[in-house]
């Protein structure tokens, strides 16, 4: 083909020249050529045309195409995989984080629990409560003394009688008298001692478990459950299982106040006190009574029960009745008294053994209704890192965006950013541009028809 086009281009050129070489026709105007030049010419022939085929693709080809494609289409699902098994992974962490907080923090919270049901039962082993004699009820002296303000003659007082009832029950009755064998100290030193002659005390009515200490009262029937009044008659019960090596205690203060011959006013002074501790073991019960006699003990030579202490005499004031007679009066006291009972809770045993039951149990009476402390807290900790989960679940699909968007992973990217496309700027540009106009045209299967 390239042989005709050729012949029929050397045609044309040596056409052009003879043309040249000849002289003016006498019909100008007329551009055609002379017929006789282009005899033996098909003129059918020399027209030019295009046909573009395509190239069927081979199968080899189709097949790379294919894993290509195939490998495109699984890198975009394992991108979306990715993210989200990133979130997963990132939210999961945090959350298992914060679950191994909530397992250090069940632990603290049963151990601070422990701790408050302890000084709970602590506090119920405790009873304490006091009461102070009514002033003027009886005077220290029977008469009126010539001889001073610390003349023990016709004393009044022979030592106290203490009761104490619960529910109009008895719970315990004590008895004191001076100590005759120590008389001499009144002259000596004007200083009195006592002795305990009898002590009924009833364990099982006493004021111990002390419930009111933890500011639990009885439950009422019309706002209580039937679960809570049984609670509340088991513990409320004294037992010596339960409450261990039981004591009682009293001490006695004596206060009195006076004027002296100086006119000197000593007001609410503490003369003495006295003090004494009473073991009580279930072994020494008759009929669930103790029962304590100085005189039984000392005929039998058991231990006997002592009262630590003694006491100045109550003095009197002076009271001059004539300039000439002067005399002191009768001597104004008081006393308070401090009854205290006192034991220790089985560890082990009894309510110990499921201690966390009791003391939800103790709580709820105590306030009315027991609160999920654990649950508080879990709501409370997740509450407060709820921001820390969620950056947790979001931060990772941060980071893989520049990467899916093609951010800084190339250096044909920063060509691109900068314009610096091949062949676009200065004379390069027009050269290919001349180059197209020259008859640079797309390769196909041209077929001059």
């Amino acid at each position: 083909m390239k042989t005709r086009l050729f012949i029929i281009a050397c045609v044309l050129i040596a056409g052009v020249n003879f043309a040249k070489a000849q002289p003016p026709q006498s019909k100008p105007g007329i551009g055609a050529p002379d017929g006789g030049l282009m005899n033996g010419l098909d003129m059918d022939r020399m027209e030019t045309s295009f046909v573009l085929s395509v190239n069927p693709m081979d199968g080899e080809k189709k097949d790379k195409l294919n894993r290509v494609a195939s490998n495109y289409r699984s890198r975009n699902r394992s991108i979306l995989t990715n993210m989200g098994n990133s979130m997963l992974a990132g939210g999961v962490a945090a959350v298992i984080n914060v679950v191994g907080t909530e397992i250090i923090n069940l632990i603290n919270i049963r151990s601070r629990q422990k701790k408050a049901w302890q000084e709970m039962r602590q506090k119920e082993c405790i009873f304490v409560d006091s009461l102070q004699s009514v002033k003027g009820q009886s005077d220290f002296y029977g008469k009126q003394s010539n001889y001073g303000p610390l003349d023990p003659s016709d004393m009044n007082f022979d030592g106290i009688t203490l009761r104490a009832n619960k529910s109009g029950k008895e719970v315990l009755k004590m008895v004191c008298h001076i100590d005759t064998t120590k008389f001499d100290h009144l002259f000596l030193h004007s200083k009195f001692y006592l002795v305990v002659d009898t002590i009924v005390f009833y364990p099982y009515r006493s004021f111990l478990p002390n419930l009111k200490a933890n500011h639990i009262d009885r439950p009422r029937k019309d706002k209580a459950s039937q679960d809570e009044i049984d609670y509340w008659n088991t513990i409320s019960q004294f037992s010596f299982d339960e409450h261990q090596s039981p004591t009682v205690n009293i001490k006695m203060d004596v206060y009195s106040s006076w004027i002296n011959e100086l006119v000197q006013v000593y007001d609410n002074v503490k003369l003495g006190s006295f003090s004494v501790n009473i073991p009580v073991s279930e072994d020494e019960l008759k009929d669930s009574v103790y029962f304590y006699s100085r005189e039984r003990a000392v005929s039998e030579h058991r231990k006997i029960i002592n009262i630590d202490g003694d006491c100045f005499v109550v003095p009197r004031s002076y009271m001059p009745v004539a300039a000439n007679n002067p005399s002191w009066g009768t001597g104004e006291y008081r006393m308070k008294v401090v009854l205290s009972e006192s034991c220790r809770y089985n560890p082990k045993e009894g309510r110990s053994k499921n201690w966390h039951r009791d003391y939800k149990q103790l709580v709820r009476m105590q306030k009315g209704k027991a609160k999920n402390e654990y649950l508080n807290d879990v709501v409370t900790t997740f509450r407060d890192n709820s921001s820390t989960i969620l950056k947790a679940t979001y931060t990772p699909v941060l980071n893989m965006l520049p990467g899916m968007m093609g951010i800084g992973t190339s250096q044909a990217g920063s060509a691109g950013m900068t314009g610096g496309m091949p062949g676009g700027t200065g004379a390069k540009g027009g050269t290919a541009q001349g180059k197209m106009s020259q008859g640079n045209m797309p390769q196909g299967n041209m077929k001059p028809q």
